[in-house]
């Protein structure tokens, strides 16, 4: 038996810098891609900035959970890389901005991203 899926990418984020869907939804789920701090022109928001690129990540798995009229409240788990541990405290002061009292279960990982200037990437997974 094959499981149904249905890919979605979200005009307003502009083209994927790579070949890959902004989400996948099958059996219940939605499970987002990676969201860095990018313009509609793929171009890095605020290179080096923790906070305002953690808004902008948010903003943009935001932008993709309205395609199937979810919001940050049906977040169950995200993975979150940062290039320093230094700014953990900072991203996590700009996600709890976001997410208010929803505490949905995360790991975070130091790493590097793939475009110079990216400090943050978040990959959710969400109930719908």
């Amino acid at each position: 038996m094959s499981t149904k899926l249905d890919t979605y990418n979200p005009d307003t984020l502009g083209p994927a810098i790579a070949p890959y869907s902004q989400a996948v939804v099958a059996n219940g789920f939605a499970y987002l891609a990676g969201q860095v701090a990018l313009d509609k022109d793929n171009n890095v928001v605020a290179p080096g900035d923790m906070k305002k690129q953690t808004r902008v990540a948010i903003e943009r798995i935001k932008t993709i959970l309205a395609e199937f009229d979810a919001d940050l409240n049906n977040i169950v788990s995200a993975t979150v890389f940062i290039t320093d541990l230094d700014d953990f405290a900072t991203f996590n002061e700009a996600w709890a901005a976001e997410f208010g009292d929803h505490r949905p279960a995360r790991a975070s990982v130091v790493a590097g991203l793939l475009l110079p200037g990216l400090v943050v990437e978040i990959q959710a997974v969400a109930a719908l």
